[in-house]
């Protein structure tokens, strides 16, 4: 952030030092050691309301944008829901080759018990 932007920001919202601190609660002093640059690290939040106060957008001043971040996200989210897709796909197989295995497994416990002279019960 330059305090150029600043002061360019507040020609524009054509607003005085005072009526800054007025408005954003931040000492008078201290809006114009920021932004005659006096001041090395403003904290956050004295930046926002400066900002605020002045009708700014943050996102404006830093040159932050929004437009290919959501083509990004799109992709993400479409790379995500075909992995989750995939998983489940994988999931319900193996929960089918478990009922297949189980049925098997009864199926042969069934059969021994119904011939007792074959297999593990003997009768």
């Amino acid at each position: 952030m330059n305090t150029n932007d600043l002061k360019k920001l507040k020609v524009e919202s054509k607003l005085t030092t005072k009526q800054i601190s007025d408005l954003s609660g931040i000492p008078e002093s201290t809006i114009s050691r920021i932004l005659s640059g006096q001041t090395d690290n403003p904290s956050f939040d004295t930046i926002c309301a400066i900002v605020k106060a002045m009708g700014g957008s943050l996102d404006k001043l830093t040159d932050i944008t929004t437009g290919s971040d959501s083509k990004d996200l799109a992709s993400l989210v479409a790379l995500y829901e075909k992995i989750v897709s995939e998983k489940n796909r994988y999931i319900k197989m193996l929960i089918t080759i478990c009922c297949v295995l189980v049925a098997v497994l009864i199926f042969i416990i069934l059969l021994d018990a119904a011939n007792g002279t074959i297999g593990f019960v003997r009768y």
